[in-house]
């Protein structure tokens, strides 16, 4: 069989080793605890819907504004943690490209808004000076 050949049988289970133990810490530390967030979330979820449920008189109208209510404080917490995540990850890119921008392209962006000018502006203040009409 040539999967068991002694000369590539090492190299093999090497290659296998090594990319099943990268999957595996890629899964324990980046999935998993995507996971144990998301079912501890629901669980907590549950337990007020539940707590809501058992203070107040049960009732369809009742169960609907509670549910409507959680969702509401779920959903509200999740945009404010969206919006701070963007704005965080928005300003650390501005300040990064800037900093990219003068630091390596400095040059570059001369030539750049020099050639665009040359080629955008010229031709309007031939067209400005020389109108047909």
């Amino acid at each position: 069989m040539p999967q068991l050949d002694v000369m590539t049988f090492f190299s093999q289970f090497f290659w296998f080793s090594l990319m099943f133990s990268c999957f595996y810490l890629f899964l324990a530390y980046y999935i998993l605890p995507i996971i144990s967030l998301n079912l501890k979330l629901r669980k907590r979820l549950l337990d007020i819907f539940a707590k809501d449920i058992n203070n107040k008189k049960f009732s369809m109208s009742n169960l609907l504004f509670t549910y409507d209510n959680t969702l509401l404080k779920v959903l509200t917490f999740f945009r404010l943690y969206i919006v701070k995540v963007l704005f965080f990850s928005d300003s650390w890119l501005l300040l990064n490209l800037s900093k990219i921008s003068l630091s390596f392209f400095s040059s570059s962006n001369v030539n750049y808004v020099t050639t665009i000018s040359e080629k955008n502006f010229t031709p309007f203040v031939l067209n400005c000076l020389f109108k047909i009409k």
